[in-house]
């Protein structure tokens, strides 16, 4: 065959040697505008389907990207603990590395994002580099599969791109074989930006799979750049942590920024003028936090206005209403809340579950999720051809909620699964769709008191009585971690009595929050301050004067007193081992600097715990408690953390005692000499002696791991670890705080000295306090003139 038959010749200015003519489909520059082009087209219907009419500036959301990388020089350990993560203002193509990764919750808008970034790229000059951005989802490779047909099927769909210019055109012949070849010659050379989406809605096996090649192998992508979004995931047996991290370091982690007030104002425009749906945002930040369910408000006000919707459940029925074609429950509808209802009894939550984060569906074809059946296509969920997820968990909760009004066996189920955290949300919503008194009497006897107090705005109807009720067994909790109970503060407890009515009324409705089984701790306190009121005392004044006695006599109490003791309640060698106290000798110390020995404090005998309140001594008194920080203490060995000041002092009562006061504390940390530590002078930091930030250790140790670090008395953690609650004599009447001894984990060992204090907000749960208990005479401290008295 001859070349002139093989190739098109062509001759410039009359010269005699030959020149070849490349063909459109080997032209990288072509296929790339072609791409470019037709691309531009899909990815701008595709968001005009999403986003609706408008320009993008009004309907879009504009999100700003987190850098999430641990920083290039040493942090401290409170830097490493409470980042603050820079916004990244540079394109991400100018970052420093070759693959990004983008993990945001469900309904964050990682889709939308990924979409629009690809319109802002082909709508502007080609990248010089990449001048080829390719959105792709995981979720349409075959089941299966793994990664092996990955980029046989992105090829596929640059090649389906590339061709629609030959219809465009009229005729165009191209080579498709030849075609492809030029494709792969652009991802040989590193020319494509790979916007990966839906690596959370593989089956378990293929998303590890492909989470290997794409960041722990360095060679799958070349050079090519790699953008991959995704919901919070773990692979259970399937990866090691090693194996993960591996991944983490290969990328660059990122996240969405929160979106703040103006951003949130500007899309709602005139909707975030509305008061009720402000305050119902205080209550539930969700929504306002997360684009989805924002569009779903900007939605319904644009269709119906807000005025008629109450309660955060009026506006999800509001939603799903206007999802119904024909304006009533569509057979999708019912199914689908059929479907949510059956998955959360079956302890299959869209909030929690990361190992398998959708749904198989029944024999590949699910009735509520065809297009014809009455929802819109990925209005409610997001599917592939065996899979399917809530766009997000809300959705779930709210369905669930609603079908589940409907069953006349709500009762039972609520009373089953009120205190289990997946059923949290679904029951919010059910306040609203069912009796509600009859509702927050379950609630109550079952001790689901937070519950109660979350489901308030859902409520409607409820009595004064009740309301005051819950509003008062909430009003000790943090602010910052509940802000929606901060106003319960105002609450009188004479009110609550007056509305309550009667001794026995009382009576019965505190009984079952002091059975083990039912018990939070979290509202002990208030449970406390109703009976003492109830008797004439006052609990706060009591606690001021440590005067423990009158509330010790209470018959209502017996039997929570005297468990600790109590073989068949609790477990004693727990008790014995994490409960052992040691006896401070009668005498005087050397209080803070007051050395000169008329200065001296002098204190009778006492006995202190030889550790900190351990978290498997902690839930011998809450047979319920769940760590509040995990991630910093969940060991049975490791000091407890996240108990307020309130919640020690209740614990320390079931235990017999009381927290120590200041003073107590000091001369059971440094005995009698005056010591700055412990176990005497820090010859620089010494390791080994206490748990500070200066050893980077980043979390609580056990409490018998410093055994170097131990008092003169024998206690341990007296230093470092955890601060410790302290009580003070008539301290309300003149500070709001209250006072902590010892350091920390997360404070430097400076701070760990004997005599350094520090004070909290007696509501606040942090992740490096807790306390220990002493046992002894109400006060200890022998003043001058009862010496004298002596004398």
């Amino acid at each position: 065959m001859s070349e002139e038959k093989d190739l098109s010749l062509r001759r410039r200015g009359g010269s005699s040697s030959p020149a070849v003519q490349p063909t459109l489909e080997e032209s990288r520059e072509w296929v790339i505008a072609c791409f470019r082009k037709h691309q531009l087209k899909k990815v701008s219907a595709d968001l005009d389907e999403i986003l609706g009419p408008g320009p993008r500036s009004k309907t879009c959301l504009r999100r700003d990207l987190l850098d999430l990388n641990p920083a290039g020089h040493r942090q401290s350990l409170h830097e490493q603990v409470f980042p603050t993560p820079r916004v990244i203002h540079e394109d991400l193509l100018e970052v420093p590395r070759l693959k990004v990764r983008l993990e945001a919750g469900a309904g964050m808008g990682k889709t939308t994002h990924f979409k629009r970034y690809q319109e802002v790229l082909l709508q502007g000059p080609a990248h010089p580099v990449y001048p080829l951005p390719v959105y792709f989802n995981l979720s349409a490779l075959e089941e299966g599969s793994g990664f092996a047909h990955f980029f046989d099927s992105v090829f596929k769909e640059i090649l389906a791109t590339v061709l629609e210019e030959r219809e465009a055109l009229g005729g165009l012949e191209l080579d498709e074989a030849v075609l492809r070849r030029t494709i792969e010659s652009l991802f040989r050379s590193s020319r494509i930006l790979f916007l990966l989406d839906g690596l959370d809605e593989m089956e378990l096996k293929d998303r590890f799979q492909t989470y290997c090649e794409v960041f722990i192998n360095d060679n799958a992508f070349l050079s090519n750049f790699i953008f991959l979004a995704s919901r919070h995931f773990d692979f259970g047996p399937l990866a090691t942590d090693s194996l993960v991290r591996r991944g983490e370091d290969a990328g660059f982690q990122v996240s969405f920024a929160p979106l703040d007030e103006k951003q949130q104002k500007a899309y709602l425009g005139d909707a975030a003028a509305h008061r009720p749906l402000a305050a119902l945002g205080r209550c539930y930040p969700e929504l306002f936090n997360t684009p989805i369910l924002l569009n779903m408000i900007r939605r319904i006000h644009e269709a119906h206005g807000l005025e008629d919707f109450l309660g955060k459940g009026g506006l999800y029925r509001a939603f799903f209403d206007g999802l119904c074609q024909e304006g009533g429950e569509t057979a999708a509808l019912k199914r689908l809340m059929e479907v949510s209802l059956e998955q959360l009894t079956a302890g299959r939550s869209a909030r929690f579950d990361t190992l398998e984060t959708g749904f198989d569906k029944e024999d590949g074809k699910e009735p509520f999720l065809q297009k014809a059946a009455g929802l819109p296509k990925g209005a409610v969920l997001q599917e592939t051809a065996r899979r399917w997820q809530y766009r997000h968990p809300a959705f779930q909760e709210y369905l669930a909620a609603r079908r589940l009004a409907e069953d006349s066996a709500w009762r039972d189920i609520v009373r089953a699964h009120c205190r289990d955290e997946k059923w949290q949300e679904t029951l919010i919503f059910l306040a609203g769709m069912v009796p509600v008194e009859e509702l927050y009497e379950i609630l109550l006897e079952e001790g689901a008191l937070f519950l109660c107090g979350r489901a308030l705005t859902e409520a409607e109807g409820l009595s004064e009585k009740v309301r005051l009720l819950v509003k008062h067994l909430l009003k000790y909790q943090c602010r910052e971690s509940e802000p929606a109970f901060a106003p319960f503060r105002k609450v009188r407890i004479e009110d609550v009595l007056a509305a309550i009515g009667g001794k026995e009324a009382l009576r019965a409705r505190i009984r079952p929050w002091l059975v083990r089984e039912k018990r939070d701790s979290r509202v002990l306190f208030a449970v406390l301050e109703l009976l003492c009121a109830m008797h004439g005392l006052n609990l706060h004044d009591l606690v001021d004067r440590l005067d423990f006695e009158p509330l010790r006599k209470l018959p209502e109490l017996a039997g929570f007193f005297a468990e600790s003791s109590d073989a068949a309640q609790v477990n004693l060698p727990v008790i014995k081992r994490y409960g052992e106290m040691v006896t401070i000798s009668a005498g005087k110390f050397i209080y803070q600097d007051e050395k000169h020995e008329d200065d001296q404090i002098n204190l009778m005998e006492y006995a202190i715990m030889k550790f900190p309140v351990t978290n498997a001594l902690y839930r011998e008194f809450d047979p319920n408690h769940k760590p509040l920080f995990p991630k910093y203490s969940s060991r049975a060995d490791q000091p407890v953390t996240g108990i307020n000041y309130y919640e020690a002092v209740v614990f320390s009562l079931w235990f017999g005692k009381r927290l120590p006061v200041e003073k107590e504390w000091e001369k059971a940390a440094r005995g009698t000499d005056g010591r700055d530590y412990p176990w005497g002078e820090a010859m620089g930091y010494q390791n080994g002696f206490a748990n500070t930030c200066d050893f980077m250790i980043g979390q609580t140790t056990a409490v018998l791991d410093f055994e170097q670090g131990i008092s003169p008395y024998g206690c341990f953690d007296m230093a470092g670890n955890v601060w410790e609650w302290c009580i003070q004599p008539h301290a309300a009447k003149h500070t709001t705080g209250r006072v902590v001894r010892g350091g920390s984990w997360l404070n430097y060992l400076v701070h760990s000295k004997c005599f350094y204090r520090n004070t909290f907000d007696p509501d606040e749960r942090c992740l490096n306090v807790g306390f220990r208990c002493v046992a002894g005479p109400r006060f200890t401290e022998i003043e001058d003139d009862m010496e004298d008295d002596e004398d």
